[in-house]
């Protein structure tokens, strides 16, 4: 891993930043591309077809997942396991409920406009399962969409062998998720984007995934809806202080165990505490289960920084707009710190507890996204509705005004509309 001086390479760091980003695209495009020319031309074949070649498919399975196999595979785990999916999802629903918007009237006299909130009829929220099983974005993604109102939800998840992962089922079963494919990757946004053979097209496509899927979502928006791209994980550690080398490692490992594509950095103003990270590093990284993956995001996607002007650290930060961000010593430097996707505070606020259990959704902005758009919420699968009327005192008084203004556009229908309206 790469120190950097952040007095000194400010902006050959923030470089390093972006062509990272821009490499992990490069060949992304082309072969999404040839996964959905696949799914167009073949439909559900195709669907089997890659789940053949990537999941290990010995057989050609059924799509959806009957009811009856739902409830076997979440019968498998301990019921103090279903307890602590519970436990999440209570959380969960418990931080979501309140959000969403507020309806209201705006009024002058002769207009009224009414805004309200309706929820999108059907989404699909996406599960990623190629390196490891994640009930908890399952959690993440269909309890906002209850608690907005959504009518049709459906999850998609890839499955070793067809075979549906039990933490998974157990979580669909908590929730009473019933519609669930054993689909993943690319091929799976765009099925459900589309409407591929026995699979609904959905108005929303929401969930984390790999740049594949990241790549997927991006193509497909406009057709359907999306949450935000949410590739690769990323995390930046910031601390003002030389906190503990063990519990930062700890925390950059668990985001870069998630995949060998992500970027977790450590922003400290001391050299010797920096020393102490790696050598953390090294000693911890022997005994880990996902050694391999961790170490591949580490040397391709880690960076240490050393700085001294903690404003020009903030700055960096707000240009990287990390997924995920910790904060630990001067909790003052929060205000100037605007865009990752998520900020957790303090010596015992590690981003792996916001993963399961604070109740703050970890579908989150990745890539820079973080600048202009936020992380998944109610909010997202709900739409603005606008009812406006006004009455023929407020059309006397502004029509002839909108009628020279259709002029000057040179939109002759629009003053004939307004002059029409007038005269009744």
């Amino acid at each position: 891993m790469k120190i950097w001086d952040l007095d000194r390479e400010f902006d050959e760091f923030i470089a390093s930043i972006i062509e990272g980003r821009e490499k992990k695209k490069q060949n992304i495009g082309a072969a999404v591309e040839t996964v959905k020319n696949e799914i167009m031309a073949k439909g559900e074949r195709a669907l089997v077809e890659f789940s053949r070649k990537w999941d290990g498919w010995r057989k050609a399975y059924p799509l959806k997942v009957a009811e009856e196999e739902l409830k076997e595979r979440a019968a498998r785990i301990k019921k103090k396991d279903v307890d602590v999916l519970r436990s999440m999802i209570r959380n969960v629903v418990s931080y979501h409920k309140s959000q969403g918007g507020r309806a209201r009237t705006y009024q002058r006299k002769g207009l009224v406009v009414k805004e309200t909130f309706v929820p999108v009829e059907s989404a699909l929220v996406y599960v990623p399962g190629g390196k490891a099983a994640y009930p908890s974005s399952l959690v993440m993604g269909v309890v906002p969409a209850q608690a907005a109102g959504v009518k049709r939800i459906f999850v998609a998840t890839p499955t070793t062998d067809g075979v549906l992962n039990p933490y998974v089922a157990a979580a669909c079963m908590l929730l009473n998720v019933k519609d669930i494919y054993r689909i993943g990757g690319a091929q799976a946004i765009y099925a459900f984007a589309y409407g591929v053979g026995s699979i609904p097209k959905v108005d929303m496509i929401v969930g984390p995934g790999n740049a594949y899927v990241d790549e997927a979502k991006r193509d497909v928006y406009g057709m359907v809806g999306i949450d935000m791209l949410a590739g690769p994980t990323e995390l930046i550690v910031l601390c003002t202080y030389a906190f503990s080398p063990d519990a930062v490692v700890w925390d950059m490992f668990s985001q870069g165990e998630h995949d060998e594509m992500a970027t977790v950095g450590l922003f400290s103003p001391s050299r010797e505490h920096i020393y102490d990270v790696m050598k953390s590093i090294e000693r911890l990284i022997v005994t880990n289960e996902r050694k391999d993956v961790i170490e591949r995001a580490l040397k391709t996607n880690g960076f240490l920084v050393h700085y001294k002007d903690i404003d020009r650290a903030a700055d960096a930060i707000n240009r990287i707009a990390p997924e995920h961000m910790e904060l630990i010593g001067d909790e003052s430097i929060s205000e100037k710190i605007l865009y990752p996707g998520i900020i957790y505070v303090g010596p015992h606020t590690p981003v792996a507890m916001g993963d399961y259990y604070i109740g703050t959704n970890h579908v989150l902005p990745t890539g820079g996204a973080g600048r202009f758009t936020a992380g998944l919420s109610v909010d997202r699968f709900t739409k603005r509705k606008v009812l406006v009327t006004i009455d023929k005192q407020f059309l006397n008084k502004y029509g002839d005004k909108a009628v020279k203004l259709a002029r000057i556009e040179g939109l002759f229908a629009h003053g004939e509309s307004i002059k029409a309206r007038k005269g009744l």
